[in-house]
């Protein structure tokens, strides 16, 4: 008697969430019709796991319990055949992220799937068993699931054959459709950037190339179609830095196209944020904290959105593109990571969301890049025109000074005062001086910097040619590229040095030497001017050519002055460059 009443008990407990099908019913939601029991040690087997309690899952249609659960997940149901005829069915495991899937029929395993032990027979994107039933026979079946990294959501389909495999081929078509265009988009983004060079292109290539590959992952095409099961393992291990990935390279996408440098306190927060993020994702590594690894992203890309936001309060025109970006990337994330916590699954409604988000990401961003292309090349006309503008006027100054020269040049020959002649050649040198940069600003491309070595050279050429003393040498070594208006105090500085000492130093004689020198370390410039001569006479020691030369120095670029007079002159002129 108490066998009996044990066998009623038995058949009752196993028949309470039953499913009866027939060939009519193409599709039933299989989990509201199941049983759950979490394996909190995962040390059940299939002997021991029918004696334990499965509770029901309160009708609902799909669980999540969030990455990497350290349990395993039971499922029992049963499905009974109330019809005459045999009925064929597959058993949907609608998640294509979990680790382990093992189909179990009563103390039999059937199957064995899952992204980490993909089934040699399988060729569809998520786990399933197909399973025949005779009339009027009922079949009771276990599946464990668990997940390593990835995340665990169960959700089981019942399909009738025909109607699973159409809607298969529906689904894997509009992914090749999907995977299709975003390999052309990123393939003629790359052929643009290797045109252009432009960074904007490169990161927009590297974030979508990183979206796509996790994305493969994510839809199960990676695991059917690309990598085996042992390739899939190493990927899932690193899979925190697959995600993290793209939000770099987002980042840095929305730093270059948004030109973060206009607000230098946002981008050297972003900058920090940058270079902390792959520290935090390793750390999640080393210690096995996948369920956390999405607090620091959020964080991350939470800033990114207010940078974006601030940006546009700025009345920045690339903004209002990369925030309609940005709210399609963090919605489509944020549905993803609610999915995966089981709290709501939008894809249930919506299956092709995700796709949907990142085709309208693509079609955002590219429009922010032209956008961003178009400004720069109104800035680059406006800059030609600037350009041709300020040629046109170095020229006519040099032109006017030409003049002046002329003049002073035939005022100097009718004058037979030598003190007189001295004073007009050294106001020739010293508009010289100034012609010189004049010309190279007119003949260059980049009329704001000056190379100092051809500057440095005409003004020697010249003053060595109105003293006419061809022997003695001036060498100059500088590789320095300067702005145009601190090179102007350097060109007065060299010349005045070099006409004292062919002035004074070499006198007497028609041979020597003269050293000039400029050199950048950090954020200092040297300047030195060093003769082989007989040093001053005293009265030239509080000359103009000193005085002037000292003014320039302290003044004018804020620096120090130091002159040495042994073996020669020497002046040594230290500034810094954040002064001047």
């Amino acid at each position: 008697m108490l066998r009996l009443i044990l066998l009623l008990l038995l058949l009752l407990k196993t028949t309470i969430s039953a499913l009866d099908i027939d060939n009519k019913t193409t599709f039933n939601e299989l989990l509201t019709h199941s049983q759950i029991y979490i394996d909190k040690n995962c040390s059940e087997n299939i002997l021991t796991i029918q004696n334990r309690e499965f509770k029901s899952t309160d009708n609902r249609n799909s669980l999540g319990f969030g990455y990497s659960p350290k349990f395993a997940v039971w499922i029992r149901f049963s499905l009974t055949n109330k019809t005459d005829s045999t009925i064929d069915k597959i058993i949907e495991y609608d998640n294509p992220l979990t680790s382990y899937v093992k189909f179990f029929e009563k103390k039999r395993l059937v199957k064995r799937d899952g992204l980490l032990d993909l089934s040699k027979d399988r060729y569809s994107l998520t786990p399933i068993l197909r399973v025949t039933l005779k009339p009027y026979e009922s079949r009771e079946f276990y599946i464990r699931a668990s997940s390593f990294i990835t995340t665990l959501i169960v959700k089981l389909n019942l399909w009738g054959v025909e109607a699973f495999y159409h809607k298969e081929l529906i689904r894997q078509v509009v992914l090749a459709l999907f995977f299709g265009a975003m390999g052309i988009i990123i393939l003629y983004n790359s052929i643009i950037f290797f045109a252009t060079r432009e960074l904007s292109y490169l990161y927009y290539v590297l974030f979508f190339m990183g979206t796509a590959f996790h994305h493969l992952m994510y839809k199960g095409v990676a695991t059917l179609y690309l990598f085996s099961s042992q390739t899939m393992q190493v990927l899932i291990y690193y899979s925190s830095f697959i995600v993290a990935i793209p939000t770099i390279f987002l980042a840095l996408f929305t730093q270059k196209i948004l030109r973060l440098k206009e607000y230098p306190r946002l981008n050297r927060v972003l900058n920090y944020l940058m270079i902390f993020y792959p520290m935090v994702i390793m750390l999640i590594q080393l210690t096995d904290l996948y369920q956390y690894r999405s607090l620091f992203s959020i964080v991350f890309l939470l800033f990114l959105f207010f940078v974006t936001c601030y940006t546009l309060i700025k009345k920045n025109r690339q903004a209002r593109f990369i925030i309609i970006g940005w709210i399609l990337f963090v919605s489509s994330g944020v549905f993803m990571y609610l999915s995966s916590l089981g709290r709501y699954n939008i894809f249930e409604e919506y299956p092709y969301l995700t796709e949907l988000s990142l085709a309208l990401e693509v079609v955002v961003f590219s429009l922010a890049l032209a956008s961003k292309i178009k400004m720069l090349n109104q800035e680059k006309l406006i800059s030609q025109k600037r350009g041709l503008l300020l040629r046109e006027l170095n020229h006519r100054v040099k032109n006017s000074m030409q003049t002046i020269l002329s003049f002073l040049i035939l005022q100097k020959d009718k004058i037979d005062n030598k003190k007189t002649e001295e004073i007009l050649q050294n106001l020739e040198n010293r508009i010289m001086a100034t012609t010189h940069l004049y010309s190279l600003l007119h003949t260059e491309e980049n009329m704001v910097v000056v190379d100092t070595a051809k500057y440095f050279s005409l003004i020697a050429k010249s003053i060595q040619k109105s003293f006419e003393k061809d022997a003695i040498v001036i060498d100059i070594k500088s590789s320095v590229i300067m702005d145009s208006e601190s090179v102007i105090y350097c060109g007065f500085i060299v010349n005045e040095a070099v006409t004292n000492a062919f002035k004074y130093a070499f006198e007497n004689r028609d041979y020597g030497r003269v050293e000039i020198s400029l050199s950048k370390k950090r954020d200092e410039y040297h300047l030195g001017i060093k003769d082989n001569g007989s040093g001053f006479k005293d009265n030239a020691k509080n000359g103009l050519g000193l005085d002037i030369i000292r003014t320039l120095a302290t003044l004018q670029l804020d620096g120090s002055l130091d002159i040495k007079r042994d073996n020669g002159v020497q002046i040594d002129i230290v500034w810094s460059q954040d002064e001047k």
